[in-house]
C-alpha cells in the first residue's frame, strides 16, 4: 500500500454506489471528474428507483468519454445485490487501469473493493459509510449478515469515512473493536451554497417545504397532522412535499381525508438536482421532522436535507435526532425541536410570522451555516487526509 503523497492530477479512482436520488457519491463524482485523469463512476439503483439498470460513467481528463446502462434484471432482493457486485467486478476489470483509490458507498460495494484489491486491481479501498443503523433489517439473520459485512469492511478497508461520530459508537456497541477507531474518520455531509437561487422577491413567505424520501422515519405524517394547527394561525400557509417513496399514496389519502388538498402539494421526485434547489428556494421555511426512534438511520448519519435547505437560505425546523439539529439551532439557522407536533406547529408559525428584518437575519444565518459545509471544502479536506495534494 503506497503512502507517498499523491497529486490529485495523477489520481486514478473509481466511485461505486447504490443510487436513488442525488447523494454523497454523486457529489464526489462531480468533485473529482474535472480534477483527476481517470474516474469510473458505477451506480446501482435501488429496487424502488424508477430506472433500476446499473450504469457507469467513464471520465478521462475531465471529459465523459463513455457511459452505459445494463439490461434490466427483474431479480428478487438478495440476487439484485449479487448482480450489482458482478457488474462492479466486470466494469472495473474491463475499463479501468490499476486504481489508486476505490471509493465505496455502503458495505456491499466496499466488500467488492476489498476483493478487487486482493486481485491487484486497486491499491486502496475507502469505505464511505452513508447509512448505518443497528437494526438495518427486520429479519434477524439478514441484519446479522449486514453487520458482519460492515465489520469485515471496517477491518479490511484502508480507511472509513463516516458521516458522524455516532457511527463509530454504534459499531462498537455491536462488537467492533476500538482499535479500528483510528481508521474511521468523520467526513460530514456537504451542500451546494446557492445564494443566487433565492432572492427576497422570489420567496413566497407562506410556503413551507419538505424534501426527501417518503418513507417511515422521515416524519412527514407528523407534518401533515400539524397542518391544521399551522393553518389556524396562518390561513394562507401551504406545504410543498418534494419526493416520492413507499408512503406517497398513503400520505395523499391522508391529505384528502383531512381536507387539506388546497394547502398541500406533492411534486413527486424532481430528477434534476438544480431544479430541486430552485423549487426549495421559492419557499419560506423548510422542515426536517425526523422521528425520534433509536433505530432510525438519521440518528447515526449526517443527513443532506437540512444542509440543502440551508444552502438556498431556508431557515430549518428540525427535530433533535441527527447531530446537525443542535448545530442549526446554535447557529441561528433554524429551530431544533423535540419530536412533538405542538412544538412543530409553534416553531413553523413563529418563522412564518417573523417580520422581514428578523426573517432576513435567519436567512443569512442559514447561508453562513451552509458555507462551512460546501462540498468543495468537505472533499478537499478529506482528500488531504488521504495524503493527496489538492
Amino acid at each position: 500500500m503506497k503512502k507517498d503523497k499523491l497529486d490529485i492530477k495523477e489520481l486514478k479512482a473509481a466511485v461505486v454506489t447504490h443510487t436513488f436520488a442525488t447523494g454523497h457519491a454523486q457529489h464526489l463524482e462531480a468533485y473529482l471528474r474535472d480534477k483527476v485523469p481517470f474516474l469510473l463512476f458505477i451506480g446501482h439503483p435501488f429496487s424502488y428507483a424508477k430506472d433500476t439498470r446499473s450504469f457507469y460513467h467513464l471520465y478521462k481528463d475531465g471529459n465523459l468519454i463513455r457511459e452505459h446502462k445494463s439490461i434490466d434484471w427483474p431479480l428478487p432482493g438478495i440476487l439484485r445485490y449479487v448482480k450489482d457486485t458482478i457488474y462492479t467486478f466486470l466494469w472495473i476489470l474491463l475499463y479501468s487501469p490499476k486504481l489508486h483509490f476505490y471509493f465505496a458507498a455502503n458495505n456491499l460495494n466496499a466488500f467488492a473493493g476489498v476483493w478487487l484489491r486482493r486481485l491487484g486491481k486497486v491499491e486502496r479501498v475507502l469505505f464511505y459509510t452513508i447509512d448505518y443503523v443497528p437494526r438495518r433489517f427486520d429479519n434477524w439473520l439478514v441484519n446479522e449478515i449486514y453487520h458482519a459485512i460492515d465489520h469485515f469492511c471496517v477491518k479490511n478497508c484502508d480507511l472509513v469515512w463516516n458521516l458522524s461520530p455516532a457511527m463509530v459508537e454504534g459499531r462498537e456497541k455491536r462488537g467492533v473493536s476500538t482499535k479500528y477507531r483510528t481508521k474511521q474518520v468523520v467526513v460530514p455531509t456537504g451542500t451546494d451554497v446557492s445564494i443566487g437561487l433565492s432572492q427576497p422577491n422570489n420567496i413566497d413567505r407562506n410556503k413551507m417545504v419538505f424534501m426527501g424520501h417518503l418513507r417511515p422515519g422521515q416524519g412527514v405524517e407528523s407534518l401533515i397532522r400539524a397542518m391544521h394547527g399551522i393553518l389556524k394561525e396562518v390561513p394562507e400557509a401551504r406545504l410543498i412535499i418534494i419526493g416520492t417513496g413507499p408512503l406517497e399514496e398513503e400520505l395523499k389519502r391522508e391529505v384528502k381525508k383531512l381536507g387539506l388538498e388546497g394547502h398541500v402539494e406533492f411534486t413527486g421526485y424532481i430528477e434534476d438536482y438544480k431544479d430541486m434547489l430552485t423549487c426549495l428556494a421559492a419557499c419560506s421555511v423548510a422542515i426536517a421532522p425526523y422521528v425520534d426512534d433509536e433505530n432510525t438511520f438519521t440518528r447515526y448519519a449526517d443527513p443532506a436535507k437540512p444542509k440543502d435547505y440551508a444552502g438556498v437560505g431556508l431557515p430549518v425546523v428540525i427535530t433533535k435526532v441527527p447531530q446537525v439539529a443542535w448545530e442549526i439551532d446554535k447557529s441561528g439557522a433554524g429551530i431544533a425541536i423535540d419530536d412533538d407536533v405542538a412544538q412543530l406547529v409553534s416553531s413553523v408559525v413563529s418563522i412564518l410570522r417573523k417580520d422581514d428584518t428578523e426573517y432576513q437575519a435567519l436567512r443569512e444565518n442559514a447561508l453562513n451555516f451552509a458555507r462551512d459545509y460546501s462540498w468543495d471544502n468537505i472533499f478537499t479536506k478529506a482528500l488531504r487526509g488521504l495524503n493527496i495534494s489538492v
